[in-house]
C-alpha cells in the first residue's frame, strides 16, 4: 500500500517518540484500582481503545511538529514557521565510509525544489574540531535523470547548537519545468576534512621584491593580467613557512592598486576535496607589533589552472614595506569518503504564483515581474546603469523595494532581501535587467515558509497587488 504524506509524517512521528514501553494491561489494572467499588467498571476493550486513541492523538500532534524539529530550527531559528503538509518527509539514510547522510524533508513547488539533509559520523563523533572542519561536496539535483532542468542553486549549513555530532544542510534549486511527481535525484559529492594551521610568520622582504619591479594594478585587471605583471618581480628568495612541505604554494608578489597594497600568493587551482591552499591573513608591523588585516580576493588565469590569492590592505605605503611581515595560514583538504551519496524521491508540487507588473518604483526602477513560491518571492525589472562602471551588484548603489504580504486571515508577513542579480546585454547599454530575491520572515530572526494559496495581497513600497482566489 502506498502511504500518503500524512501517513509518512505520522509514521515518522511514531518512530521518533522515545518513551518506555507502555504496559497497557498494567494501566488497566491501575485504573481499576483507583476507582470506587460503587462505580461500574468499563470493559478492558473500551479502556484499551481509549489508551490507543490517546497515543494516536499524541502521535498526530507530533507529526504536525516533526517538520519544525531538528534541522529546520537549526538552520532558520527556533521561531521558524512551516505550514503543515508543505514539506514532504523523505527520510532516506545512506552511510559511506563511516559518514551518514539522511535526506529528511523536501519542499517541491512548480519552479523550485528545496531539500533538508543531515550529516553525522557513524561513530557519533563531533563534526568539527578546534582546527579541523568536515566539508561536504557540492549538491546537485537531477530530474528524470537529467541535469538540464536545473538552472541555479543555493545552499547553507548549520550545526545543531545542542548536538555537535550533527550538521544540517539546506539546498534550494530552480528548475525550468514543474518537478511535481517527477523522479528527482539529489546527489552529494564526496566529503573531505579541512585542517587549518595558525597564522605563521613569513620572513619575506616585501620592499626588495617591490623594488625589483614596481607593479601598479588596475581594478579591472583580470587574473591573467595580474599574474603576468607580478611574474616580472624577483621572488626567488621569498621562502614561505611550509615551502618544503607544500612547494606548490609560492609567493606571487607585491603591488599597489591605487592606494591599496596588494600582497599575493600563487598556487594551483584549489580543490576542496584533496589539495592544499594558503592565504595571507595579515601583515605584522615589526616596529610596533600591530597586525593589519585586509580583504581577500581570488583570481584565476586564462586556463583556470593557476590561482592568485590576493589580500588588499588600506593605509599602507611603499615606505612601510621594509617593516611588514606577512602572516600566512595553510588549509589542507583530505578525502574523507571515496564516493558520494544519491537519493531519489518524488513529491507533488505546491503552487507558484506569477504576475506581470508595470510599476515604476523608487531609484528609477521599473518592475516587470513578480514570482511567489513557498520558499520566497522574486521581483524582476529594469533599471538605468552607468555604462562606464564595472559594478554589477544591485545592493552596492541601490535600495531594494520593501515587500510585505497580507495573508487571507489578515496576518502581515514581512520579507528580507537575500540576493540580487544585475545584467546588461552589452557594455554600453544604458539599462540593465535585475532580479531581487526575498525570504519570508517569522519575527526578526527566523524564516517562514508559505503556501501561496494563503496569500491575499502583496505590497511593494506604496503599491498593493491583490491575489485573486
Amino acid at each position: 500500500m502506498k502511504l500518503t504524506p500524512d501517513d509518512l509524517r505520522i509514521r515518522q512521528a511514531l518512530e521518533q517518540i522515545e518513551t518506555p514501553m507502555y504496559d497497557i494491561a498494567g494501566a488497566v489494572r491501575e485504573q481499576r484500582a483507583r476507582r470506587s467499588h460503587r462505580m461500574p467498571l468499563r470493559s478492558p476493550q473500551r479502556i484499551l481503545a481509549a489508551v490507543l486513541a490517546a497515543v494516536l492523538l499524541t502521535a498526530t500532534a507530533a507529526a504536525a511538529m516533526v517538520q519544525l524539529s531538528g534541522g529546520w530550527n537549526a538552520l532558520f531559528g527556533r521561531g521558524v514557521m512551516m505550514p503543515d503538509g508543505l514539506a514532504t518527509p523523505v527520510w532516506q539514510t545512506q552511510t559511506v565510509d563511516g559518514c551518514t547522510i539522511t535526506l529528511e524533508d523536501a519542499i517541491v513547488s512548480e519552479q523550485q525544489v528545496a531539500v533538508l539533509y543531515s550529516f553525522r559520523y557513524e561513530d557519533g563523533s563531533d563534526i568539527h574540531g578546534d582546527s579541523r572542519m568536515t566539508m561536504l561536496g557540492d549538491a546537485s539535483l537531477l530530474m528524470d535523470g537529467s541535469e538540464e532542468y536545473c538552472v541555479s542553486s543555493s545552499g547553507t549549513g548549520s550545526l545543531d547548537s545542542t548536538d555537535p555530532s550533527v550538521e544540517y544542510y539546506y539546498s534550494a534549486f530552480s528548475l525550468t519545468e514543474d518537478p511535481g511527481d517527477r523522479q528527482l535525484t539529489l546527489t552529494i559529492e564526496p566529503a573531505s576534512t579541512m585542517e587549518q594551521t595558525d597564522s605563521l610568520p613569513a620572513p619575506v622582504d616585501l620592499a626588495a621584491i617591490y623594488r625589483s619591479h614596481p607593479v601598479s594594478l588596475q581594478e579591472e585587471d583580470s587574473g591573467a593580467q595580474r599574474l603576468a605583471a607580478l611574474q616580472q618581480q624577483d621572488c626567488t628568495n621569498a621562502l614561505l613557512p611550509q615551502s618544503y612541505q607544500s612547494p606548490e604554494i609560492q609567493f606571487a608578489g607585491v603591488a599597489f592598486e591605487g592606494d591599496l597594497l596588494c600582497v599575493s600568493l600563487r598556487m594551483p587551482e584549489r580543490n576542496l576535496y584533496d589539495s592544499v591552499a594558503a592565504q595571507i591573513d595579515s601583515l605584522r608591523d615589526i616596529r610596533t607589533g600591530r597586525l593589519y588585516f585586509g580583504s581577500q580576493h581570488g583570481y584565476g588565469d586564462a586556463d583556470c589552472d593557476t590561482e592568485l590569492y590576493e589580500t588588499q590592505f588600506e593605509g599602507l605605503t611603499e615606505q612601510d614595506l621594509p617593516y611588514l611581515e606577512p602572516q600566512i595560514s595553510y588549509q589542507r583538504f583530505t578525502p574523507l569518503t571515496k564516493d558520494g551519496w544519491s537519493f531519489s524521491f518524488c513529491a507533488p508540487s505546491a503552487q507558484t504564483l506569477t504576475r506581470q507588473l508595470n510599476l515604476n518604483a523608487a531609484n528609477d526602477m521599473h518592475l516587470t515581474g513578480l514570482t511567489i513560491s513557498p520558499l520566497g518571492l522574486e521581483l524582476t525589472g529594469t533599471m538605468p546603469i552607468d555604462s562606464a562602471s564595472k559594478e554589477h551588484s544591485f545592493f552596492y548603489d541601490r535600495q531594494a523595494p520593501t515587500v510585505t504580504l497580507v495573508l487571507r486571515d489578515g496576518t502581515i508577513v514581512k520579507t528580507a532581501a537575500r540576493g540580487s542579480s544585475l545584467s546588461s546585454g552589452s557594455t554600453d547599454a544604458a539599462t540593465a535587467e535585475f532580479g531581487i530575491e526575498y525570504e519570508f520572515q517569522a519575527g526578526s530572526e527566523s524564516r517562514r515558509f508559505l503556501k501561496t494559496e494563503t496569500i491575499a495581497a502583496v505590497r511593494i513600497d506604496q503599491f498593493t497587488i491583490s491575489i485573486e482566489e
